[in-house]
């Protein structure tokens, strides 16, 4: 009974943690305001990108909106990965 009761209790805990969800169509704006740590690498005519410096992913936007993510690539001789074209 007393593992039955526990296997309950962390059933419940582990559904109820709440899990960022990051999906292509994020706006912009709410990106930024969960993702405070997040660095804009690029900001152009054409998209906006940001490199999050916990998981070094890049985020692209296009019309405020999400449209790819990837962890960019690192150039000969580099040290770090820039974000790709």
């Amino acid at each position: 009974m007393k593992k039955l009761t526990l296997s309950i209790l962390l059933l419940v805990f582990l559904m109820s943690c709440k899990t960022q969800q990051i999906s292509l169509g994020l706006s912009e704006q709410k990106f930024t305001r969960e993702h405070h740590y997040a660095t804009r690498m690029e900001l152009s005519v054409y998209r906006t990108v940001y490199l999050d410096n916990q998981t070094t992913e890049f985020y692209y936007f296009k019309d405020s909106k999400l449209y790819k993510m990837n962890h960019g690539f690192t150039p000969y001789g580099a040290t770090k990965p820039q974000p790709t074209r």
